[in-house]
């Protein structure tokens, strides 16, 4: 807490419902958390992240932590932390964006059938010279590879992994 809703998503501006912060602006709401929970006195801070897109806030949490000395703050990516993506590449080599390794039973919608076949690769380098519009032609529905969904009890493994590893991070190491 608090949670942070919204991220660095441009190039998906082209799928309706997305909302995308500019770097700045996600970068001064980073900053302005911190320092809020600074101010009153929090010194050790964690901050889980949950899409690959965000990742970038990570410089401006190292330029945040070189004007506060006194703060610790640990950026976690929970989906691909240590423990979490030997288990998705146990379970399934073939995992990432809007694939299985992101459906998990209280993220689907109800009565939609996902489709039972893989998606092929999509080419990353190719992805990074596109406008929004173009990433979703060639995305379509947005998976960038591999299945749909996996049995819950895969994906109810997979969570309770990252629940123990992201508990171990919040309590070990500072």
């Amino acid at each position: 807490f608090p949670t942070v809703p919204y991220g660095l998503t441009p190039y998906f501006m082209a799928y309706p419902g997305t909302v995308s912060l500019r770097a700045t602006t996600y970068f001064a709401l980073v900053s302005d958390i911190l320092d809020s929970l600074a101010q009153h006195g929090f010194r050790r801070i964690v901050l889980v992240n949950g899409h690959g897109g965000n990742s970038p806030v990570q410089t401006a949490v190292s330029e945040w932590l070189a004007l506060h000395p006194h703060v610790t703050v640990k950026f976690h990516n929970w989906w691909n932390a240590p423990q979490v993506w030997a288990q998705v590449q146990a379970t399934d080599p073939v995992a990432s964006h809007a694939s299985w390794m992101e459906n998990f039973p209280w993220t689907r919608l109800a009565d939609v059938a996902m489709p039972t076949t893989s998606k092929p690769v999509a080419d990353s380098n190719y992805l990074r010279q596109l406008n929004p519009q173009q990433v979703r032609d060639y995305l379509g529905d947005g998976n960038f590879a591999g299945l749909y969904q996996r049995p819950d009890e895969e994906m109810l493994a997979i969570w309770q992994t990252a629940v123990l590893e992201t508990r171990a991070i919040i309590a070990e190491g500072w």
